[in-house]
């Protein structure tokens, strides 16, 4: 009798074991679902949702049909004078994310101060990201930076733009405002070179 009962549970015991596999591998397929939507949303958002093509590692421009206004970005400087990208309007802007505690901005930072002094007719724009106003200020003054700096203390500027994870995060922008460029890591001034030549050129 034992042995017939047992052998009358062991399909039962099989089917459970079955669907218990099959309930665990539709658990974990909506797991990896989420997490591959998430990937999607955040490269649509922060990448492909503004027109980006990838030039080469790290360096991503936009043509010009298919630039998108860059998200807001004001707030005050490093001297607590408030300061707004806007204001730039009608020059190629080059904005620059950085933080003094980052090793790669500070590499980056001597290129980008004389870009700038060669570039008179292109605005450069800092936002430095979770710093103390003393840290900041002493980097700018460090490295000579003749651009102002607009201070992201939380995070929350840098969380509107398709900043990559890690600084330093560079953008072109037109002169009507639009994301042309993206360089995500250090960038030198051979690099972003071409690309102001090349918004010039469109002018």
């Amino acid at each position: 009798m034992a042995g017939d009962g047992s052998a009358r549970r062991q399909p039962w015991a099989r089917r459970w074991r079955r669907l218990t596999g099959a309930a665990l591998a539709v658990t974990l397929a909506g797991v990896l679902a989420a997490c591959s939507t998430s990937g999607n949303t955040a490269s649509a958002t922060g990448g492909d949702g503004y027109g980006f093509v990838q030039q080469r590692a790290g360096q991503d421009f936009v043509p010009a049909d298919r630039r998108h206004a860059a998200p807001e970005l004001s707030g005050k400087n490093l001297d607590g004078a408030p300061l707004s990208v806007t204001s730039f309007r009608g020059k190629v802007v080059v904005v620059n994310f950085w933080a003094s505690w980052c090793a790669p901005c500070r590499a980056e930072t001597p290129g980008l101060a004389t870009l700038a002094k060669q570039n008179p007719s292109v605005a450069f724009l800092g936002v430095n990201e979770k710093d103390s106003p003393a840290s900041a200020k002493a980097f700018a003054r460090d490295f000579g930076t003749p651009y102002p700096s607009i201070i992201d203390k939380l995070g929350t500027l840098a969380a509107g733009w398709p900043v990559a994870p890690g600084l330093p995060s560079t953008f072109v922008l037109d002169p009507d405002g639009r994301i042309a460029a993206r360089f995500t890591g250090g960038v030198l001034p051979e690099d972003l070179t071409p690309v102001l030549a090349r918004l010039r050129a469109e002018a």
